[in-house]
């Protein structure tokens, strides 16, 4: 059966609106003026925001990250905690966290008991990986899950365990998340993401102009030049749904995922067709609809319901939190 068959104009449409705004960097750049919390950011020593890297050996070169430690991480010096690893969308990095008013969010959202204290690793992506292991020989999912991951549980005085473990996306990111908690269930608690950027065809540009070139590029970077299409579903979080659906299921893996009303890009029905997929097959899972776009002002938006649902899904060590914390709504 035929699924998300308009997603090939959808993305085709998303990268054509990237390539016209190359100049703003990022991905996803919401329309109108920015949020109150991007124009005036918090600073990074008030969030506890430091800036690394480490020398990614799946990648061949430094693999960069901002952690944002909780406020009672350097006087509680016995203590571990949970940790969520955030990937950004395309175009981005790993300073759009805090850049776009989510570190300051969450950490309203701790101040107000929404949520107890944890460790936030924002990584550095690429400007179209799609975190996964690309056809061209560019290892994301390998940078994560074996380089990534281990450094941050050796480094800092993370829990280490997968009841204390938890991955986050924004529209690329988003793909990216639910792939590799799809792909490696048994390694993360619980997966949210917001709009994430989900198409079940491969896009097939045409014409020979300066953005058919870029798309033919991308995709041919990421999926093979000519596209492989049983690549391009082994890597599709869509698909890993289906292949996987057993494990994600036996490993309790908690999933939340929302979308905007109006998203701009064209991602409202394919999510909630993806809805619909994991529901078919079984598998637990929460997801909404909420009014807004596509972009980090539809996040801030809605933030407060996946953060909420990742702290509830953290269990053991390093889940005490203020007593005036909540684990939930």
């Amino acid at each position: 059966m035929e699924l998300f068959g308009h997603l090939g104009i959808a993305i085709l449409s998303l990268l054509i609106t990237l390539l016209a705004n190359t100049a703003a960097h990022v991905l996803p750049r919401p329309q109108g003026p920015p949020p109150a919390q991007a124009s005036t950011p918090m600073q990074s020593s008030e969030l506890g925001i430091e800036n690394s890297s480490l020398q990614s050996a799946a990648l061949g070169h430094e693999l960069k990250y901002a952690v944002m430690l909780p406020p009672s991480y350097k006087t509680d010096t016995k203590r571990r905690y949970p940790v969520l690893y955030f990937l950004h969308g395309m175009f981005g990095n790993e300073g759009e966290y805090q850049r776009r008013g989510v570190a300051a969010k969450v950490a309203a959202f701790r101040d107000q008991g929404l949520i107890g204290e944890f460790i936030i690793v924002a990584v550095d992506g690429g400007r179209s990986s799609f975190y996964l292991n690309s056809k061209s020989g560019v290892r994301y999912e390998d940078a994560i899950i074996q380089d990534l991951i281990p450094y941050i549980e050796k480094t800092y005085r993370a829990s280490g365990k997968r009841e204390g473990r938890a991955i986050q996306g924004i529209s690329m990111g988003g793909w990216g998340a639910l792939m590799l908690a799809f792909k490696h269930p048994e390694m993360f608690s619980s997966v949210t993401t917001h709009c994430a950027a989900l198409f079940a065809e491969l896009p097939q540009p045409t014409g020979t102009d300066r953005r058919s070139q870029f798309m033919t590029q991308l995709i041919g970077n990421i999926f093979g030049n000519p596209p492989d299409e049983a690549y391009f579903r082994s890597v599709n979080p869509i698909y890993i749904a289906e292949t996987n659906a057993a494990a994600i299921k036996k490993s309790g893996l908690q999933i939340y995922f929302d979308v905007g009303e109006q998203d701009h890009y064209g991602f409202t029905e394919p999510n909630k067709q993806f809805d619909e997929r994991l529901t078919r097959l079984g598998i637990p899972h929460e997801f909404h609809v909420f009014p807004g776009r596509h972009g980090w002002e539809y996040m801030i938006s809605v933030a407060d319901h996946s953060y909420a649902f990742l702290w509830k899904n953290f269990k053991g060590e390093g889940k005490a939190s203020p007593a005036h914390a909540k684990s939930s709504h």
